[in-house]
């Protein structure tokens, strides 16, 4: 046995392998498709990647788009409270996100792995018999194969159920008020509808996206079949527009408005969930899950890929740092290292599933009226474990707010 096998080929998966492959750790990717095949298909998701997986990125020497097509600069925030004039305010993200398809950026950081001398086997491999080949396995992959080994840990796993039902598109056709901004309409009861400036295979487009409520009155544009009758796709979907986010609405060019080619939508349901982060196999030995086959968010806080980076590039760490066997002791101490970080992200994403608190609902209310609590809370989004900390209690929302209010206002 020798190295690290790595089962997976997105974010968490790839940026391990690369981390690993610059400390001298000899990795074995495997993964379904290669380079080629992860440029096709469906989109999967729609990552927005902050400032601290973007510095990752510019260590392992695979941020290649630092371009403004490929960012987002401002967010557009509004939320409709009931009242005859909804809370909006537009705050400054800084550093900008970047927005680009997984169909171009996991192409390049495989690609990347490949040309710096890093094995690559694609195909289907049984995690078990990837086990014996190497000295630790770690599971990134979240397809059904590789989740009966890591069940659901119900303690860190508040539901059971979707808490969101999903349907986004990339669109050609939609104009922008504030250039390189996203838009995000928080509508009680009904879910959010958000747009966002993207890089795709297409170029330069956006993504509209429904997170509807089950049974809300978004719900509806999950069920529409777009390949059947994409007229009366597009035509459905303006109209939900029209109705909870008119103002966005008013942006659309009607003529214009598609996808920009059959197929590039996703529609489906997320149930939040955490997994138990190591199993024991068949030989035992033990496995380790990061990315998609440990942790599934709810994408509405745009964490998930955030998350998977920070993930990978602790427990590079943790591998390298390690002396001895990389056995079930290792593989519990690294779980529950990873899980000091990542908790604050879950809990994150669970609370904002629901309706805001008083104090949180305060302080979009100051956001509002204050650049400096709407910059700071948007930027917020960069460092997940603060952003928690200060928002998951009245206390953490005062002294957020007083730091804002010792703060130089910033120019736009």
């Amino acid at each position: 046995m020798s190295g690290v096998g790595i089962v997976g080929a997105g974010i968490s998966g790839l940026q391990l392998a690369l981390r690993l492959q610059q400390s001298g750790v000899p990795v074995t990717v495997y993964s379904e498709h290669g380079v080629e095949g992860l440029k096709g298909g469906r989109p999967r998701n729609f990552p927005a990647r902050f400032g601290q997986t973007q510095r990752r990125e510019r260590e392992l020497g695979v941020h290649d788009w630092e371009f403004a097509d490929a960012q987002v600069r401002h967010w557009a925030v509004t939320m409709h409270t009931g009242e005859p004039r909804p809370l909006e305010f537009l705050a400054a993200l800084r550093p900008p996100s970047s927005v680009v398809d997984f169909r171009i950026y996991l192409p390049r950081l495989l690609g990347a792995f490949v040309d710096r001398g890093g094995e690559l086997e694609t195909g289907d491999h049984p995690v078990e018999e990837i086990a014996r080949r190497h000295d630790l396995v770690v599971v990134a992959n979240g397809n059904r194969s590789v989740r009966r080994l890591f069940p659901a840990d119900a303690a860190r796993s508040p539901y059971s159920t979707p808490q969101r039902v999903l349907c986004a598109g990339i669109y050609l056709g939609i104009d922008e008020e504030v250039p390189h901004s996203l838009d995000i309409h928080f509508l009680p009861g009904a879910g959010e509808i958000l747009r966002l400036p993207f890089y795709s295979p297409a170029g330069r487009a956006d993504v509209l996206a429904f997170e509807a409520v089950p049974g809300g009155p978004l719900e509806s544009a999950r069920h529409l079949d777009a390949d059947a009758d994409p007229v009366a796709f597009h035509r459905h979907v303006l109209d939900l527009v029209a109705a909870h986010a008119p103002g966005l609405r008013e942006r659309i060019d009607t003529a214009g408005f598609a996808l920009t080619a059959p197929g590039e939508l996703t529609q489906g349901a997320i149930t939040p969930v955490v997994r138990r982060g190591w199993a024991r196999l068949d030989d035992d030995t033990c496995a380790l899950a990061v990315g998609d086959a440990w942790i599934t968010n709810d994408p509405l806080t745009a964490q998930g890929a955030n998350l998977g980076s920070h993930s990978a590039f602790a427990l590079a760490e943790l591998i390298t740092s390690h002396q001895g066997r990389y056995d079930e002791e290792f593989c519990r101490g690294a779980s529950e290292r990873l899980w000091e970080h990542a908790r604050h992200v879950v809990e994150w994403s669970n609370a904002f599933l629901a309706e805001p608190p008083p104090h949180v609902a305060a302080l979009f209310g100051r956001a509002a009226a204050d650049t400096r609590v709407a910059d700071a809370f948007v930027s917020g989004f960069d460092d997940p474990v603060a952003t928690w900390r200060a928002l998951s209690t009245p206390e953490g929302v005062s002294a957020f707010l007083a730091d804002c209010e010792r703060t130089e206002p910033v120019g736009r």
